[in-house]
């Protein structure tokens, strides 16, 4: 048997054609020139050819890239200027100084995770802000390793990766790792959770359910607004895939059913500890002033649930809980209204969710353009947009459009289709997600009428990355198809001959 690989052999071959180099040959060029090819020769396609120096090359080229983007984003701001001034980034901060120790911790006016995070770093907002910018990009990066794991094609691994970092460089999500907001922590960990579902999908294991389970709930206790697409298609997913996927093994399906219940719990302890210590209030607040009053058939059911109409409350039609000086939350004349909303006014709010889903829906339609197409810029305090790339043309980084989001939407269906009949687990778990994405899209628009663009960041960077895994999946399963019928094609015409 050879003790040497065919790729060495062929590195050989070529490496004793260039020392046979003609005396005529040497002539006609330079001695530098020859030297330099048998170098190449000898020294670079031997190591082209050897997939641990590859993995080297490619983690070094990664890890540059990785402190590069970090440096650019963070940018001329080092280290001073990264002021916090968003209420909400107080707000974090003084669940921070509450500590994991205290249980009050656990039931300030902000889920865990970013509090965590504050606490283990010394609330330091420096710090915070390199952390976090390091840990998204280092998410992405993760992403595209994963992407090259499972995919097959070359083709479509370099489709995978260009398409995940360019979600990752979009200024309109790198931009929210400068402040110290849950936004960007949500995104992170809504990568990662994304790609382990994905990595489970592939190759259905305990232990990678288990590495699945963990980092969804870390992005559940990122920010509340993730429990409601987790709660309504995680949970169910989960639970009957325990029941009805019959040929999974017995540990698997066990596994799967006891992931159900413990993210069911996580849900349930990150709702109701929001909806108890009263943070909701404000945005059943600002739902009534922005979006109820306005409507009259909206305020006259609202007003048989119970909710207290006066004069003092008309006139707050047309405004938030914080304009004109926080009247809402001020004026004595308007106890009784904010009293409904800190008890039943927050479970009459997400009923009308449901009740009247046709009317958010449309209402949604309506300001999806000035919900896709914003950049942001008004959040962008530290001017990361002028040192990253600008946005792709051809909404490459995701949907900007209503157009857009069709298109993306049509691909991202048409891969899952076509990857149903190979691939069939992955399909149905890609298309879980990305109908999970599609619920996070309208309760980030319903939650809460102020600052909508920016509680869409995330959905929207969750929902460009699944479309963007889904397209690339369809793109490796078509050439896939494709090579296999050429090479089928090649072997009957060989048994023919």
């Amino acid at each position: 048997m050879p003790t040497t690989a065919p790729d060495s052999d062929a590195a050989a071959d070529v490496s004793d054609a260039s020392e046979h180099i003609t005396h005529s040959e040497q002539a006609t060029q330079p001695e530098y020139a020859t030297s330099f090819a048998r170098w190449m020769n000898r020294a670079v396609w031997p190591r082209l050819t050897d997939s641990r120096w590859i993995s080297t090359a490619t983690g070094v080229i990664a890890t540059l890239g990785l402190l590069f983007f970090v440096v650019r984003t963070l940018g001329a701001s080092w280290p001073g200027q990264f002021k916090i001034f968003f209420p909400d980034s107080f707000s974090f901060i003084n669940a921070a100084r509450l500590t994991p120790f205290s249980p009050a911790f656990y039931a300030a006016e902000r889920p865990i995770a970013f509090p965590t995070l504050l606490f283990l770093l010394g609330r330091s907002t420096v710090v915070t802000i390199v952390v976090q910018t390091f840990l998204y990009g280092l998410a992405y990066l993760f992403a595209v390793r994963v992407a090259c794991r499972i995919l097959c094609q070359a083709e479509a691994r370099l489709l995978a990766g260009l398409l995940i970092v360019l979600i990752g460089l979009e200024p309109r999500f790198a931009l929210w790792n400068t402040h110290i907001l849950s936004e960007s922590l949500g995104m992170t960990l809504a990568v990662v959770s994304v790609s382990m579902w994905w990595r489970f999908s592939a190759d259905p294991t305990v232990a990678r359910l288990r590495w699945a389970g963990v980092a969804t709930i870390a992005w559940l206790t990122a920010r509340d607004s993730n429990v409601p697409p987790w709660a309504l298609v995680g949970v169910p997913a989960l639970l009957l895939a325990s029941l009805l996927w019959k040929s999974a093994e017995t540990d698997l399906r066990k596994a799967l059913r006891h992931w159900g219940v413990i993210t069911l719990v996580v849900c349930l302890g990150v709702g109701l500890t929001q909806s108890a210590n009263g943070r909701n209030r404000y945005a059943t607040l600002n739902n009534v002033g922005l979006r109820v009053l306005p409507e009259k058939e909206l305020t006259n059911w609202f007003v048989d649930q119970g909710m207290p109409m006066s004069d003092a409350l008309v006139e707050r039609t047309g405004f938030s809980s914080f304009d004109n000086n926080w009247k809402m939350l001020n004026s004595p004349d308007l106890e009784s209204f904010r009293s409904w909303a800190r008890s039943s006014g927050q479970r009459q709010m997400l009923e009308s969710y449901v009740r009247f889903a046709p009317h958010w829906v449309s209402t949604l339609y309506r300001d999806l353009p000035i919900l896709l197409s914003s950049d942001q810029s008004s959040y962008d305090a530290f001017h990361v947009a002028k040192r990253l790339p600008a946005a792709m043309p051809w909404q490459i980084g995701g949907p900007t459009s209503r157009a857009g989001l069709l298109m993306w939407s049509l691909l991202a269906c048409a891969g899952l289709a076509l990857t149903a009949r190979r691939r069939g687990l992955q399909s149905i778990v890609l298309a879980l997600l990305l109908a999970s994405t599609f619920v996070d899209l309208y309760m980030a628009y319903v939650g809460d009428s102020v600052e909508v663009q920016r509680h869409m960041v995330g959905p929207l960077s969750r929902m460009a990355l699944i479309m963007a895994i889904c397209v690339c999946l369809g793109v490796d399963t078509l050439l896939d198809d494709a090579r296999r019928r050429a090479v089928e094609a090649r072997r009957d015409k060989v048994a023919g001959e």
